[in-house]
């Protein structure tokens, strides 16, 4: 087996990929007739990124393709070290724009190995749904967020920690300020007190909502302060089922919905992308192609 990277987070050898993305239905051998639109390339560590890339942008993996190419745009994904195995394939692509996705390296290594193309610096991360986050917002040509731009309150019920918790993760490595109750309160502090005072200092409330979230009381109240408060408020559907009727004329972002209109997705990652979706993101211009 090649030693390719997982981007799915499946692994059981993270952060090398084992072939459970597979089971997703994202990998695809992506037959399309020339010229080709999106063109995504990158060296045999990255195949599984760039498969998932093709599927989700409707693009082309170019390691499915045969023969010489020609293409609107081609998007390469490196950390730079494999440039010189890449260069036969890379021959065969003739395209209009050329963008570099260079992960955790200096654009310096490069060398200009390819004229005219746009380098877009990505910062590596082991967790995959991080790193899927910094590649998807520099093809959107946006910055993801920066360092203290959203402080979050998370409403949830403690049945759905193990669920939520790689989301946490993800979004406070994303630059978000995240208040959880199950990590976020010192040991012999008065939690009750720390709530509150989370409440009032939070710029986002987000209510999780499951079977047991609607059930608890405490999410029930933490969202009436919420709204007496007058804080923006999220409301992310684990279960796709509506919110409270206090809540029910606030749009949901719905995680199954979310799942079925995006199938290259999983279930970590489809969480991560609700969270994500309504906060503020830094528009800092990136690299046009």
């Amino acid at each position: 087996m090649s030693r390719r990277r997982c981007i799915c987070g499946r692994s059981s050898t993270l952060p090398l990929c084992d072939g459970a993305h597979t089971v997703e239905g994202w990998r695809c051998a992506m037959t399309h007739s020339v010229p080709y639109n999106t063109v995504f390339a990158g060296g045999p560590a990255y195949h599984t990124v760039v498969e998932r890339l093709a599927h989700a942008k409707r693009g082309s993996a170019l390691h499915h393709l045969k023969g010489r190419i020609a293409a609107e745009s081609l998007t390469l994904i490196t950390d730079g070290t494999d440039f010189d195995e890449l260069r036969p394939a890379l021959a065969r692509v003739r395209a209009e724009a050329t963008r570099i996705l260079l992960i955790g390296a200096d654009p310096a290594l490069l060398g200009g190995a390819l004229p005219g193309a746009a380098v877009v610096p990505i910062e590596d991360s082991d967790q995959p749904g991080v790193l899927w986050q910094y590649l998807t917002s520099a093809l959107e040509q946006t910055a993801i967020l920066v360092t203290g731009s959203a402080r979050m309150f998370m409403s949830h019920a403690t049945d759905d920690e193990p669920a939520l918790q790689p989301a946490v993760e993800a979004l406070r490595r994303l630059g978000v300020t995240v208040f959880s109750c199950g990590d976020s309160i010192p040991g012999g502090t008065r939690w009750w007190d720390e709530i509150i005072d989370s409440l009032h200092r939070c710029e986002r409330f987000v209510l999780v909502l499951t079977p047991a979230s609607r059930a608890s009381t405490w999410c029930a109240f933490e969202a009436g302060a919420a709204v007496a408060l007058q804080k923006p408020i999220q409301l992310v559907s684990l279960d796709g089922l509506p919110p409270p009727s206090f809540l029910a004329h606030l749009q949901m972002q719905n995680v199954p919905r979310l799942r079925m209109l995006h199938p290259w997705l999983d279930e970590r990652d489809a969480v991560l992308e609700a969270f994500l979706a309504p906060l503020p993101k830094n528009r800092k211009h990136l690299p046009r192609v």
